[in-house]
């Protein structure tokens, strides 16, 4: 498909060049080296090139909807539907309030305790950690990666001079 479609495309633009020269030809706007100039500088014009990625499909970015705000309802194989619920005091997405034909979920099944944590980097002698104010410091790549439960890899302590320390990391090192 993508050869017929670049055969296509060139044959195209050199049909149009040739009319272009022809009806220039025909209406004498120009001298005869002015023309052949013209034509020559539209001839040795780059041809379009398509690349493979103009022929590949876009992947869709599927967004999660956390759990707590998702759609009560279950749908055809009998697991949870996976769109966000209306606002509001709604239990239903915009399709299941119009009913459920699959059933709901069960509740108790869905309502897990979520726990959010708020980390904020901190530069502990010289290399920046993510910390909580539990004393928790965090493995930087499950943040930043967003993992559900990040590991936890020591534990801060507040010096009496006001600077951060992580004892057990440093026994390490």
């Amino acid at each position: 498909m993508e050869r017929r479609i670049c055969n296509r495309v060139d044959m195209h633009q050199t049909q149009f060049k040739r009319d272009i020269q022809t009806y220039l030809q025909e209406k004498k706007f120009m001298k005869p080296n002015e023309l052949s100039e013209f034509m020559s500088f539209v001839y040795d014009y780059d041809k379009l090139r398509f690349a493979k990625d103009d022929f590949s499909k876009r992947k869709r970015i599927k967004s999660v909807v956390p759990q707590y705000d998702r759609c009560t309802a279950c749908i055809a194989n009998h697991e949870q539907c996976t769109r966000r619920k209306k606002d509001g005091e709604q239990t239903f997405c915009g399709t299941h309030i119009k009913g459920t034909p699959h059933g709901l979920v069960d509740i108790e099944l869905i309502q897990k305790i979520v726990k959010k944590i708020e980390v904020w980097v901190q530069e502990i002698k010289g290399i920046h950690y993510y910390i909580d104010e539990n004393n928790n410091v965090y493995l930087p790549q499950d943040i930043i990666s967003n993992t559900k439960s990040p590991r936890v890899i020591g534990t801060w302590i507040l010096l009496e001079s006001g600077e951060y320390s992580i004892p057990n990391l440093e026994n390490d090192v």
